[in-house]
């Protein structure tokens, strides 16, 4: 068996639904099957009968009877084969999802959000639309065929090998047709995610698109992805266009072959007109249900394609829950020897950096762009591994501790103050698994300085931001990114250039939202504004990936020419100035020593 076919069987077999409504389904789908099966060779009887004894009223009733007996077993059979198959998408989505949400950030580096939607939507479609649709007519249309032959056989043999030669030749053309629209199948669903990333990627930045006037080139990169669907469409389309007529076309040779030999043999008495009915009815028992395996096939394929997919994402390696608790007590966090880089063919981001965060101080960060800065906080939230050394918490590496435990210990307030699509409530709330009181949303709102404005709206905390926030100003996502952070309490802080995008008055707004979150905290910052952390316990400087030097802001003034070229720049703070610090920084340390 392929590969393909063997994740695919992997798939539904791991998520199937309770077997007892499938194989109820499957035994009623064999019974519809079975009474179709009896259909024209009671209607042969009645015909053959109506010479002799008029209307029967027995053999109509019987065929009345199986009739609706086939129309209820269809019914039930295909509701709860529909049941089974949306019970088969729905775990499959949800064990799909998990486990991307399980993925480590790497990952997502190297994949789009918008084909990661498309493997969840659309392929998990293609394997519902095999198991509810085309499961039913494969296992009724293989018994429908089977069955009318041997009952063909039994009535005539030698209309049988008629019919038999007509059915023959159809298949040797069908076959090479389906395994082209198999081909197609999968490139339209390769371009279909292809498509769904890209409107995902310009519908989630459409204000950058606007902004930089880049809608005539979205509109033809958008033109070109649709051109491209619209011409796999198109052959699609061509060889059903062909395909369709020649199955009309080879049921039309059938059902001409089957009167002209069946009528001659009805003349010369050898077949009565019952029989040739019957035949011509069992013709159409064949041909239709040989149609329907052809879909089968083509859906057979594609949701093979699909499930290679998602046997691949599913085998991806995932973050390691596991791991110690978390000490009670608050600890100093050691970065030693660290070095990393994004890919063992990249540069190096980081490069021995030796650094210690002081439990309950505020230690910042500061440098040129590039110098690594966010990137030392991605490793601290353990989003990443480093290349080399150790990151520790206490004298315990921070990779042995419980992964969530972990993050729980932190809180994060970034530029750009990610919010998502909702109200403000669901935001300042979000990823608390307790119910939050009014009590403790008010507080955490007035303390991040922003229930004033929160209140000011009509509809208060249920105010929908939009997408990312882009209702509210810069301040106030970044006050409600505040108040989430004052909301769960978090024992270690990173500020990431909280106040850098603000202007004047939002930034002092801001500033008082955080010294109240800062409060006996373990705090780290990273900032541009050096007027922002001047007053941080202690300062580390960064440069290339290193760290060059390491004090308070009046120690780096006198010993780092990077911290007194930033000083200069942003203080606008006269040479002499600089050199006057760095004469008393040393005096001070002659009078410690």
């Amino acid at each position: 068996m392929p590969t393909a076919y063997r994740d695919l069987l992997t798939l539904i077999r791991k998520n199937m639904p309770p077997l007892t409504p499938l194989v109820f389904a499957l035994v009623l789908a064999l019974l519809e099957t079975g009474a179709a099966l009896f259909v024209p060779k009671i209607t042969g009887d009645l015909l053959d009968g109506m010479k002799e004894h008029g209307i029967q009223t027995s053999v109509v009733l019987l065929l009345a009877s199986m009739l609706l007996a086939q129309a209820i077993a269809g019914a039930v059979s295909h509701y709860l084969l529909g049941y089974a198959g949306q019970r088969v998408v729905a775990r499959l989505r949800n064990t799909l999802f998990g486990r991307l949400l399980n993925l480590p950030v790497p990952f997502y580096d190297d994949n789009t959000s918008g084909e990661m939607a498309s493997r969840v939507i659309n392929d998990t479609t293609s394997i519902r639309e095999l198991v509810t649709e085309q499961v039913v007519y494969f296992i009724s249309g293989l018994a429908m065929i089977v069955g009318s032959i041997i009952i063909m056989w039994v009535l005539d043999w030698k209309m049988t090998l008629t019919l038999f030669g007509c059915v023959v030749f159809a298949l040797l053309v069908i076959i090479p047709i389906a395994r082209k629209l198999h081909e197609i199948a999968k490139q339209l669903q390769d371009e279909t995610a292809s498509f769904t990333d890209s409107l995902t990627r310009v519908f989630g930045e459409i204000r950058l698109v606007k902004a930089y006037g880049a809608e005539q080139r979205e509109r033809e990169v958008g033109k070109t992805a649709v051109d491209k669907l619209f011409r796999l469409r198109m052959r699609e389309t061509k060889i059903q266009a062909v395909m369709s007529p020649f199955m009309t076309l080879a049921m039309m040779g059938a059902l001409v072959a089957i009167l002209g030999y069946g009528g001659a043999r009805t003349a010369t008495g050898e077949l009565g007109i019952g029989e040739l009915v019957a035949f011509i009815l069992y013709l159409f028992n064949i041909i239709t249900p040989m149609v329907q395996l052809t879909f089968f096939f083509t859906a057979l394929n594609t949701a093979s394609g699909a499930a290679e997919r998602m046997i691949g994402l599913l085998g991806e390696t995932e973050e390691d829950p596991d791991g110690l608790p978390v000490p009670s007590e608050d600890h100093n966090i050691y970065l030693q020897d660290v070095h990393f880089a994004y890919g063992e063919d990249k540069d190096p981001v980081l490069q021995g950096v030796d650094l210690t965060f002081e439990a309950n101080r505020i230690t910042a960060l500061v440098g040129p762009s590039g110098s690594g800065k966010s990137t030392l906080f991605a490793l601290l939230e353990r989003f990443y591994r480093p290349t080399s050394g150790k990151i520790l918490l206490g004298d315990q590496p921070v990779s042995d501790f419980h992964l969530q435990q972990y993050r729980d210990l932190m809180g994060y307030v970034s530029q750009e103050a990610p919010l998502l699509a909702g109200t403000i409530r669901e935001n300042i709330c979000y990823g608390l698994e307790r119910p939050v009181t009014d009590e403790e949303l008010h507080r955490a709102a007035e303390q991040a300085y922003a229930r004033d404005f929160i209140e000011a709206m009509p509809d208060g905390y249920e105010t929908q931001v939009g997408e990312r926030g882009v209702k509210l100003s810069g301040g106030q996502r970044q006050r409600i990114a505040i108040a989430r952070a004052l909301l769960k309490d978090p024992r270690i802080l990173m500020l990431d250039e909280a106040t850098s995008s603000l202007d004047s008055e939002s930034e002092q707004m801001v500033q008082k939202a955080l010294n109240n979150l800062m409060k006996n905290r373990t705090t780290l910052v990273i900032a541009h504004r050096l007027s922002t952390v001047v007053d941080a316990h202690r300062i580390a400087v960064l440069e290339d990936g290193r760290v060059t030097a390491a004090g308070s802001h009046r120690e780096l003034t006198a010993e780092s020419p990077l911290y007194r070229k930033l000083v200069a720049q942003q203080f606008k703070q006269p040479q002499a100035e600089v050199k006057q610090a760095q004469t008393e920084a040393k005096q001070e340390e002659g009078v410690s020593a």
